[in-house]
């Protein structure tokens, strides 16, 4: 063997007990890896020139300092893993408050969307919620968020660099998140006439409405709000931000002395496609321009946005710490989040539904749509908003659930898992809550005798009645219905459901329409306020066909199955 060859095998040999040697003093201890990976990502990360693992160390580092010198601001102990990282990419710049780093991270991140480094946000993202589920520990526990750091490694994410420009220092100069529209916004004209407009908008401030929906109308609720308070807002164009605010975001127990800065970061923080923006912005400067007042409303009245309705995701606050890795979370497909402050469960969209309706239904009893901090579900003989008994909503949920047939195992195991039910497939959103469910059918099994209770016939009594509480609800709801009509096309959760049912009964429902004319009225009603004349007018065809042949038409059956309620 040559000189050559020896040396090379004696460089493997090196290398092979080089790496048994740091294998074998690799801690097997998930919390003492952790503790190792934080120091050496530290040491092979230079600040400004970081990938996402080491980011992650350096955020990790400041708060561990901040808690050890007793120095760091009270926000910190809200940071979640991905808030972390964030501040570990602008380390060691400061923010002036959590608003400011909340409306940061989330210019940051949506800038990191369609770049090579998006891939790494998001396996960021499944490694801290895997780890919960793991560990069993809340995402913004301490103890969790160290053990973050032990996988960051093995799920290569120490591998690419942050290129320089996509580092916050430099990506979020001037970006509007962080320091809002130039002070040379260009506004717009006001309309001709507006004069007359505006005194209108003066005398309605004086009346003690709910508003509309629209920016106009909360704006006047909002100066309504304020003037009743003692504060200038007829008179001081700084004022008509926090009065949109108020109106708009905040809620009812909310201190007004913190009601300028929680506006100002809420509308900064407005995403980027948001029609308000258009609004805000000229609020924002108004007062740097030295407008009147009246001047103001002049701009804003040329804003077609001004008096067309706001999106209900433009009505949250979403500047706050902790929020940005729950929605990354659901983007990517996880039913829940745990974090120290509860449970955060993703809404399917039949949920969303329902909850649309429950919305509808409170604004239907109180004449205005619900502020944030009141109870969308509500009790119902209450003359204001009132969060109804929880012995009582039990009570009614236990009683529908007996009516129906449903084994008193899977009743007792509804009791006990605190509401806990199989959906539609029999799944559970988590392993663990199968495990739960299962335990308490069980333990009823065997205090009380008997068999399991039969899973396929029951789980069919619970889709019968979402079915028909579906079914209910359409009824008296043409938005519900209208989004049960666009589930018939999904082949996956109630759309699947509601669509079996109505196959397994349309031959009533056929026998239905065409034997009594007051179930084809409803029906044709009932379509026609879905979904217009063409539905209408396929309900109408389906009624009069002689060929006995069976509909076959999921919407229309829909609209008889509706019809045919008592």
């Amino acid at each position: 063997m040559g000189k050559a060859a020896r040396r090379r095998q004696e460089d493997r040999k090196a290398r092979a007990a080089k790496a048994k040697a740091t294998t074998d003093t690799t801690p097997a201890d998930p919390r003492a890896r952790a503790e190792a990976a934080v120091p050496r990502l530290l040491r092979l990360n230079a600040p400004g020139k970081v990938s996402l693992a080491g980011a992650y160390a350096f955020g990790y580092g400041a708060l561990g300092m901040a808690q050890t010198e007793h120095d760091g601001p009270d926000w910190f102990h809200e940071l979640d893993p991905l808030d972390t990282l964030f501040l570990g990419t602008a380390w060691p710049k400061n923010f002036l408050d959590e608003r400011e780093f909340a409306n940061a991270r989330d210019a940051w991140l949506d800038l990191l969307r369609g770049t090579v480094h998006w891939s790494g946000i998001e396996r960021f993202v499944r490694e801290v919620i895997d780890a919960s589920a793991e560990h069993d520990l809340p995402v913004d526990e301490g103890e969790l968020m160290l053990l973050v750091a032990g996988r960051l490694e093995n799920a290569r994410l120490d591998q690419r660099k942050l290129p320089r420009d996509l580092l916050p220092e430099h990506a979020l100069a001037n970006t509007r998140a962080v320091f809002g529209p130039p002070v040379d916004l260009p506004l717009p004209h006001a309309p001709a006439g507006i004069g007359e407009q505006i005194t209108r908008f003066w005398a309605s401030t004086e009346i003690d409405l709910p508003h509309d929906g629209t920016p106009a109308d909360a704006l006047r609720e909002g100066v309504h709000l304020l003037a009743a308070a003692g504060m200038p807002a007829r008179q001081d164009p700084a004022m008509l931000l926090p009065a949109l605010y108020l109106a708009l975001v905040a809620a009812d127990d909310e201190s007004l002395d913190d009601t300028a800065e929680r506006a100002a970061a809420w509308s900064l923080g407005l995403h980027k496609d948001s029609p308000l923006i258009s609004i805000t912005d000229i609020l924002l400067v108004a007062p740097q321009r030295d407008l009147s007042i009246d001047e103001v409303l002049g701009h804003l009245f040329a804003v077609p946005a001004f008096t067309q309705q706001v999106r209900p995701q433009d009505r949250l606050w979403h500047t706050s710490p902790g929020r940005a890795l729950i929605d990354l979370a659901f983007e990517l497909g996880y039913s829940q989040v745990v974090t120290r402050d509860g449970k955060v469960v993703r809404m399917s969209p039949d949920a969303a539904a329902m909850l649309k309706a429950q919305y509808r239904r409170f604004e239907d009893k109180f004449g205005r749509p619900p502020a944030p901090d009141e109870p969308i579900f509500f009790d119902p003989d209450a003359d204001t908003p009132q969060v109804p008994s929880l012995v009582d909503v039990e009570n009614e949920s236990v009683s529908l659930l007996e009516h129906a047939g449903l084994a008193p195992a899977w009743i007792y195991a509804y009791q006990q898992t605190g509401g806990l039910l199989p959906s539609s497939d029999g799944s559970f959103p988590t392993d663990r809550d199968a495990q739960e469910w299962q335990e308490a059918v069980d333990r009823y099994v065997k205090l009380h005798g008997g068999e399991q209770p039969d899973h396929e016939a029951n789980l069919r009594i619970l889709n019968t009645i979402q079915v028909l509480t579906d079914l209910q609800t359409a009824a008296t709801d043409p938005e519900y219905a209208a989004a049960l009509l666009q589930g018939l096309g999904d082949d996956e959760g109630s759309g699947d459901l509601l669509r079996s049912y109505l196959t397994h009964m349309a031959a009533h429902l056929t026998e239905q329409l065409r034997t009594d004319p007051s179930v084809q009225n409803r029906a044709h009603e009932h379509a026609r306020a879905w979904a217009g004349a063409q539905l209408a007018e396929r309900v109408r065809n389906a009624a009069s066909a002689s060929d006995g042949q069976i509909i076959g038409d999921a919407e229309v059956l829909l609209a008889v199955a509706v019809a045919t309620l008592p």
